[in-house]
């Protein structure tokens, strides 16, 4: 079970005026601030809505044109010639952006008023600043109620809006929003909103609103002095971390650091609260680098913090990320610090082990306690996993104890308590303790969390337990209520978590072979309810960004504005974090804002962006993307055992396997390590790797998989460090590798981050419509000596320095490009070759109009040159430059590409990514900034490459794809020449994988309608 990483704001409802806060309300004229609330009572509503002072709670509104559920909430007052009774704004599908705004007046509501309402006054002249309307047209809603519809545009993006002005049962109502919510406007206008939403869920409006709320609030923090904000940032903080929303808790978190460092300096030691807490949600959700950074900072803040339990928290919730990032000994090092530095701050009564020591009034010593508690829990959850497990008993009653003495044993606190309660009993083999605890917690989850994550995570723990104890029924009923919430949230649980759904499905489907198909098409839903890699949540962003345009330039364009203002927010804030600059703030606000109005006109433009970027997909619509000869194969690997999933012909196979995700890790390494040594050349290759991995995980489906041209794979964590075409469907003789059973002969392999990416991808329409067919860059000059020096200076980078000299020139990439540019018909300006191969040709080389973008260059990785801190290619310098800056074109600078490509051929040196420890990132940088920018399909290599074969394979993938071939089958076509004319036209060693096997094909393995040259009718030149 994954740490439950909670931070102690979460618990700390003590009435407590921290010394910092009140020196800051001091230095800002403002009223004492309160770091909590009282005793157990109910935080105020603008703890759960958004900031403004008219903020009130969030109600269901209905649903929106495409279905989405809407909610409601006061809003700020618009002008009206009118006096205003109620202004309410409108969320739908999750956007944290108003859809509508809906505006109550008093007074006549007869014809004449409604006409002149919609053609001028306030309201009329504050609409026309913001979209252009036609005509108002008489119109009536349901029931008959006269209205006037006004059909408007914006005037940022001229996307669809729509105004109404109606005769509401108080008078004159007024909305404009977005086309799709025009059913709830009405619904508001009518009065009969609250019917249509009934049943939605309060716990999913809730943690809206808490969203919604930090949104708002945040954008104020960078832009204003307003302080007294600061409470109620750090309250949306806790109430978001409670509810294990952790990537909005960080926004709350982050403003409120950047309200306190405003009024108090970034070096005022009080900010140590701020940024442990800001910390700890990073690490929550496993971005331990920017955790660490903060985590530094704050240890030299928090020795000289006035908050006496400062430097207790530093320890307590630096041992909880490290516990998350797999170091045990130090994690447990670091806890035992913090219980030490706790306890010193707990009355001497309070330790002694027995209730009835009377109640704590210090506010630093409940808070104390409450981090005693939560550490002595983490500490017995830690040690029943290892040797002290026998400890762990007398540490459960005590942090149990602790809470009771501080009178704050509130429902989510107690029931987190009891589900690590039941995590620990289970390592200690005491299931019927183990059991009672998770019932006990799921039952309070659900009333202190109502469809949130917490609940969700305790549904499936309390599933898999009592699966174990054989009452499969209620093992379902609790997993499918939890996939309900996870839906609903469109959030995901780590894969141990999900793995024992799925063992229950096909023990299910065993039972019950009438109902199988069913059952394991539910499997398959379920496996996607798992959490991957940064990597397919960075290729869907741009998958769906293809998908929500569907063809239409405007729309792919309004939604790469919004996900280039998210990475220039992230971008600041990395910045902000290790150290602020002068005037940084004020980048941020205007950031906000930019972002703010770019979230608004997707909402207009691509109403179903959010749910391609978020939703799952179910195995019909793969099976309705997947072609007659296709198959998609599926797979999670866990600590325990893992999952196979294969979609073919609208049904669902699945098998379990015995491999484990460390298994798997270590038959990656050493598969690599067999076909590429340490420095470079082919290794010598063992068969027995590759022949393990094909028999855990394909041979189980091999007969239902008989007969499928293109395999489409999505491989899990360290697998995606493998091209699959390499696995062994058999024996091998290690002397004969060009005749060995590779899968490659069987099948040609496509790979894809998620299932929902290859739906999305193909859903968008055949390809690309740019005009030109291709792209080719290759044979960069390396810069001089002198140039490497004065970018890699002696005194920090001089290993950097001999490691860049060591970058030769690839003579034969020249080759690869002008053959390529010889198959596709392509003019000499689509080539750049030698010296005129820089970054600048690479930027003006009209790259969005390419539907082929080839590059034929080294590759440099994050830690093989430590002084370059991104993944880069490498080009020939700038003429005249003075260092060797302008020879390394970053990840970063890839981003800000527009590009409309099928295909991206990256034919340098393991641009396809790390294998082995680093396979749940194997996807390189370069790899999705590549996607990130537009293109459909990569073509990359997963070690440094041959240039004979590279060439070889390019040329002949490019030839058949010129052919009508697609390019997953171009690839194999070129694989298997390769390996059929080793020892024949070509050199034995050709055979070994060193040399056919790098290139692996990543994204949707189609192209539209090929343009025809007689180059590609042409028989491959060996």
């Amino acid at each position: 079970m994954a740490l439950l990483r909670v931070s102690l704001e979460a618990a700390a409802k003590v009435l407590a005026v921290d010394g910092a806060l009140a020196r800051l309300a001091g230095a800002a004229g403002a009223v004492c601030l309160l770091l909590a609330i009282g005793g157990c009572t109910r935080p105020p509503e603008s703890a759960y809505v958004a900031a403004s002072a008219s903020a009130g709670p969030m109600d269901p509104a209905g649903k929106d044109a495409r279905g989405e559920d809407c909610t409601a909430q006061r809003g700020a007052a618009l002008p009206a010639d009118l006096p205003v009774a109620r202004s309410r704004e409108v969320y739908c599908g999750g956007w944290t952006q108003p859809a509508a705004r809906v505006v109550q007046l008093r007074g006549p509501a007869d014809a004449a008023r409604l006409d002149a309402l919609a053609a001028g006054g306030l309201w009329r002249t504050w609409l026309d600043q913001r979209v252009t309307c036609a005509a108002p047209q008489p119109t009536t809603l349901a029931g008959g109620v006269p209205a006037r519809l006004l059909a408007c545009t914006r005037k940022n993006g001229g996307w669809p809006h729509v105004a109404l002005v109606a005769a509401g049962p108080e008078g004159p109502v007024l909305a404009d929003g977005v086309a799709t919510a025009t059913p709830v406007m009405e619904g508001l206008a009518t009065g009969r909103a609250a019917a249509a939403g009934q049943g939605q869920g309060q716990g999913q409006a809730r943690s809206a609103a808490l969203e919604i709320a930090v949104r708002r609030l945040s954008a104020e923090a960078f832009s204003a002095n307003d302080v007294g904000r600061y409470e109620e940032l750090m309250t949306l903080g806790r109430e978001l971390n409670q509810a294990e929303n952790f990537a909005a808790a960080e926004d709350a978190y982050r403003a409120a650091l950047a309200l306190q460092e405003r009024v108090l300096g970034q070096d005022n030691p009080d900010t140590a609260t701020a940024l442990v807490h800001l910390a700890l949600n990073l690490s929550n959700q496993g971005r331990m680098q920017e955790a660490s950074v903060l985590f530094t900072r704050a240890t030299v803040l928090s020795a000289r913090a006035a908050d006496p339990v400062a430097r207790a928290r530093l320890a307590h919730y630096q041992a909880l990320s490290l516990l998350q990032d797999g170091q045990d000994v130090a994690g447990l090092a670091r806890l035992r610090e913090a219980e030490a530095l706790y306890a010193a701050l707990v009355p001497p009564s309070m330790l002694r082990g027995a209730d009835g020591g009377g109640m704590v009034s210090d506010p630093a010593a409940v808070s104390a306690m409450l981090g005693l508690s939560e550490v002595r829990r983490y500490l017995a959850r830690t040690l029943a996993r290892g040797e002290g497990r026998a400890a762990a008993p007398a540490l459960i009653a005590d942090s149990r104890r602790l809470l009771r003495q501080t009178g704050l044993e509130n429902g989510l606190l107690v029931a987190r308590s009891l589900r690590t309660e039941a995590g620990t009993y289970s390592s200690l083999g005491r299931d019927d303790a183990a059991t009672r605890q998770l019932e006990a917690a799921s039952q309070r989850f659900a009333i202190a969390a109502p469809g949130e994550r917490p609940e969700a995570v305790t549904l499936f723990l309390n599933g898999a337990r009592r699966a174990s104890a054989g009452r499969r029924d209620e093992a379902l009923t609790a997993f499918r209520a939890g996939a309900a919430i996870l839906r609903a949230r469109q959030i995901a649980l780590p894969t141990n978590l999900v793995l024992p759904y799925l063992d229950a499905l096909d023990a299910e489907a065993a039972a019950r072979p009438a109902d199988a198909p069913a059952l394991r098409k539910e499997a398959f839903a379920a496996a996607q309810l798992a959490q991957r890699s940064n990597t397919v949540r960075f290729v869907q962003q741009a998958s769906a960004r293809i998908g929500a345009a569907a063809g239409d330039a405007r729309v792919a364009e309004a939604v790469r504005r919004l996900q280039d203002a998210d990475q220039a927010l992230r971008g600041l804030f990395a910045e902000r974090d290790s150290g602020a600059a002068p005037g940084l703030d004020a980048r941020i606000a205007a950031a906000q804002q930019a972002r703010a109005e770019a979230e608004s006109v997707v909402a207009a433009a691509a109403p179903g962006y959010r749910q391609l970027l978020l939703s799952s997909v179910d195995a019909d619509a793969v099976a309705a993307v997947l072609g007659p000869q296709e198959a998609l194969v599926t797979m999670l690997l866990g600590r325990s055992h893992g999952w196979v999933l294969m979609v073919r012909g609208g049904a669902v196979q699945m098998a379990r396997s015995a491999l484990t995700e460390a298994e798997a890790g270590r038959l990656v390494n050493a598969l690599r390590a067999g076909v590429v040594d340490a420095g470079g050349r082919p290794g010598r290759f063992d068969p027995a790797p590759a022949q393990a991995l094909y028999a855990a995980l394909l041979a189980p489906l091999a007969r239902p998989l008989e007969g499928a041209e293109t395999l489409v794979v999505v491989p899990d964590g360290p697998l995606l460090g493998i091209p699959f075409g390499m696995l062994l469907t058999g024996p091998a003789d290690p002397a004969a590798l060009g005749a060995a059973p590779w899968l490659v002969r069987r099948h040609a392999v496509v790979h894809v981050p998620s299932p929902q990416t290859l739906v999305t991808l193909r859903g968008a329409g055949p390809g690309s419509a740019a005009p030109l067919a291709y792209g080719g860059f290759g044979d960069f000059v390396p810069p001089s000596p002198a140039q490497l020096i004065r970018s890699f200076p002696v005194d920090r980078c001089a290993a950097d320095a001999r490691l860049a000299a060591g970058l030769v020139r690839l003579p034969g990439t020249r080759i690869e490009v002008q053959e390529a540019e010889r198959l596709m018909g392509a003019r000499p300006q689509d080539v750049r070759l030698g010296p005129d191969f820089t970054a600048a040709s690479l930027r003006a080389a009209e790259l969005g109009q390419r539907r082929i973008i080839h590059l034929a260059t080294h590759a440099l990785l994050p830690g093989e040159l430590s002084c370059l801190q991104e993944p880069s290619i490498v080009v020939s310098p700038q003429a005249g430059a003075t260092d060797a800056n302008s020879a390394f074109v970053k990840a970063s600078d890839l981003l800000g590409l527009k590009l409309d490509a099928d295909l991206i051929i990256l034919s340098a040196c393991n641009t396809g990514g790390p294998g082995g420890a680093g396979g749940g990132e194997a996807l390189s940088g370069l790899a999705r900034a590549f996607f990130y920018a537009g293109a459909r399909g990569l073509m990359v290599t997963h070690w440094a490459v041959d240039d004979a074969a590279a060439a070889l394979t390019v040329a002949d993938s490019l030839r058949r794809q010129q052919g009508g071939a697609s390019s997953a089958a171009a690839l194999r076509g070129a694989q298997l020449l390769l390996l059929d004319e080793a020892g024949q036209r070509l050199p034995d060693a050709f055979g070994h994988p060193f040399y056919w096997a790098p290139f692996a094909l990543i994204g949707d393995g189609r192209r539209a309608a090929p343009v025809q040259t007689a180059a590609a009718q042409s028989t491959p030149r060996l």
